[in-house]
């Protein structure tokens, strides 16, 4: 009987992939290692201090309200996130927002797949500054306004994830409606990010936006908790033109902005990747450019201890003065 000859290339082959599996998750942790020391050598922050050109005051009273007993926690489809829809549509209205929702500043919605189909009463409020050019394609500035709302008789307030956000895109709603930009301005507040950035889809889904109107998305996602100082940016791996412009806003900035967490695992092993982690997903999907802007994650994220006492106000308000300086420079541009 002729025995069956294993080829010496085939043996090889086998040895290579046993060697790669085995030293797999060390060649992933050091790729990591590398990917903070590239994020950690980017320049520091040069100026010591943000100026003050929002109403901070106002700001952070937004915030306290967003993250109330009140409010629950803003569930999707709970008491709570129904009454901050009525509430956000109101402060659009006193703002002075142009309405740009289907029903004046809300666009209900019903979400058709997962958990979330069992949600009603879900809406994005929608409201928009003209700008000056009109030829020119918007920015939209999102911001999410659900949380987790009330869970097993425990209320997750969602302070930093993400009234933060949605305060500071209510700050610079009165700050642009004072200084009108070239670029019109879409603010959306979104609804259902927690359960799979519907609000953001439903954007598309519903042709209330088309991709080639749009120049840029800045989201705002988790902005106020001090996490050394650090202001993640993300998006300039998918599309280097906003590498220079962000460049150019750390040299105006007192946070420390940090370039990254939008690279692929085969570049950074198991460093976090945020590229599809919160509602730009839906606009870098249809190939719009996005920067997120958010901190990292803390102790205080989706528990119930996110709450307004346990923000830190003043790198708070110094992100808030960076973002301005963001938008203002895209809007220069």
């Amino acid at each position: 009987m002729k025995l069956f000859r294993i080829p010496l290339w085939l043996w090889l082959l086998f040895v290579v992939a046993g060697l790669g599996y085995a030293f797999h998750p060390y060649l992933l942790a050091q790729m990591m290692q590398m990917e903070q020391k590239r994020l950690l050598a980017q320049p520091e922050p040069m100026v010591e201090q943000m100026p003050e050109r929002l109403d901070f005051g106002r700001q952070m009273a937004d915030l306290r309200y967003l993250a109330s007993d009140e409010l629950a926690g803003r569930g999707t489809g709970q008491p709570g996130g129904a009454k901050a829809q009525q509430w956000l549509a109101a402060e659009f209205t006193h703002i002075g927002l142009v309405a740009a929702g289907t029903a004046g500043y809300l666009q209900p919605y019903q979400p058709t797949t997962g958990k979330a189909q069992l949600m009603k009463g879900a809406a994005n409020v929608l409201g928009r500054i003209e700008g000056s050019d009109p030829a020119l394609p918007m920015l939209v500035l999102t911001a999410h306004y659900d949380h987790l709302g009330v869970h097993q008789g425990k209320i997750y307030f969602g302070a930093d994830d993400n009234a933060s956000g949605v305060a500071a895109l209510l700050a610079l709603a009165r700050y642009f409606k004072q200084y009108p930009p070239r670029h019109t301005l879409l603010f959306a507040a979104l609804d259902n990010e927690e359960t799979g950035m519907w609000g953001a889809r439903m954007l598309f889904e519903q042709e209330l936006l088309k991709p080639e109107q749009i120049k840029l998305n800045i989201n705002m996602d988790m902005l106020s908790q001090n996490t050394q100082q650090q202001l993640i940016a993300v998006g300039s791996y998918h599309y280097p033109e906003l590498e220079k412009p962000l460049q150019q806003l750390q040299q105006q900035s007192s946070v420390r902005l940090l370039l990254g967490y939008d690279r692929p695992a085969w570049l950074v092993g198991t460093h976090q990747d945020w590229t599809f982690s919160s509602d730009h997903r839906e606009f870098h999907k249809r190939a719009v450019p996005f920067v997120y802007f958010g901190v990292p994650d803390h102790a205080h994220y989706h528990q119930p201890s996110d709450t307004a006492e346990n923000i830190d106000p003043e790198f708070y308000r110094e992100v808030s003065e960076t973002l301005l300086d963001a938008v203002l420079l895209f809007d220069a541009s």
